[in-house]
């Protein structure tokens, strides 16, 4: 089940369809490592720079720092450029996991031709959580590019 708090906040994902989106990365850098094996020479690298390439060149490298404060926990990050529903939030088993892909196309037109670019930008990270934490309590908002998730702690 996905949850929509409104348009305006990251999706939450309480149950496995989180899982798609870290798995179309995967097939993106798959795709990449793929090509740049196939376009260098045998002597030249090996499958392991192959995918560390790939990943470099797919993967956006989004800081996010984590807080484990007395009564919650913090996980905040700047993600200027991205969208709510750009961005995917899953947090339970003691893990907190978030990806978000963003794409851009530009067209410009000069004397009588058109160059269109586009751009894909990715990312998915993970952080270990403190077991006393109440994942169904979550709150995550996007403003102003600035992402913050809260997650209170359990009372003992």
């Amino acid at each position: 089940m996905t949850t929509h708090k409104n348009t305006e906040l990251p999706v939450i994902h309480k149950s496995g369809d989180f899982f798609a989106t870290f798995d179309h990365i995967q097939n993106i850098i798959r795709e990449r490592a793929n090509r740049i094996f196939h376009d260098r020479k045998p002597d030249q690298g090996n499958d392991i720079s192959d995918w560390l390439s790939a990943e470099s060149e797919v993967l956006a490298d989004i800081h996010l720092t984590l807080q484990d404060d007395e009564d919650q926990v913090l996980i905040e990050g700047n993600m200027k450029g991205f969208l709510p529903k750009e961005i995917e939030v899953k947090a339970n088993d003691g893990l907190f996991q978030i990806s978000g892909t963003h794409s851009e196309k530009s067209n410009i037109k000069k004397k009588g031709s058109s160059t269109t670019t586009s751009q894909q930008i990715n990312f998915c990270k993970s952080f270990s959580l403190p077991g006393s934490v109440d994942t169904d309590k979550m709150k995550v908002k996007l403003k102003n590019g600035l992402f913050k998730a809260s997650i209170p702690k359990t009372s003992h």
